[in-house]
């Protein structure tokens, strides 16, 4: 009897495990813009690479967009003030899946660009 207690807990221990969803690992720079000017520069960054806006919170800095792909893209912005600028944040989900932070380099690439900060 104990031998069974002791395999149904292992059991649902590794169930626990297996469900519990990782969280995004974010991609980030710092630009010298002010974050205001960050924030336009990252809406339409999204918006012109076909990402409809689900919410943007300017006071927060933080934004919530989605790609209609298969499986769509979920993709956050946010933004932080610093003492050397403003620390641009990307992170996002495919499927339910967190997407590796090398996926966003190329949206930060474009939003130094609009901001005049090419690297």
């Amino acid at each position: 009897m104990m031998r069974l207690v002791a395999t149904l807990i292992v059991m649902l221990g590794l169930v626990g495990c297996a469900t519990s969803p990782q969280p995004p690992q974010p991609r980030e720079i710092v630009v010298r813009a002010e974050p205001q000017a960050a924030l336009e520069a990252g809406v339409a960054m999204l918006a012109s690479r076909g990402f409809v806006i689900r919410r943007a919170d300017a006071e927060l800095g933080d934004v919530e967009a989605v790609l209609a792909s298969r499986p769509p893209l979920m993709v956050r912005y946010r933004l932080d003030a610093t003492p050397a600028g403003t620390r641009i944040a990307l992170s996002g989900r495919r499927g339910g899946q967190p997407v590796a932070p090398y996926v966003f380099d190329t949206l930060l690439v474009d939003i130094q660009a609009r901001l005049g900060e090419s690297p």
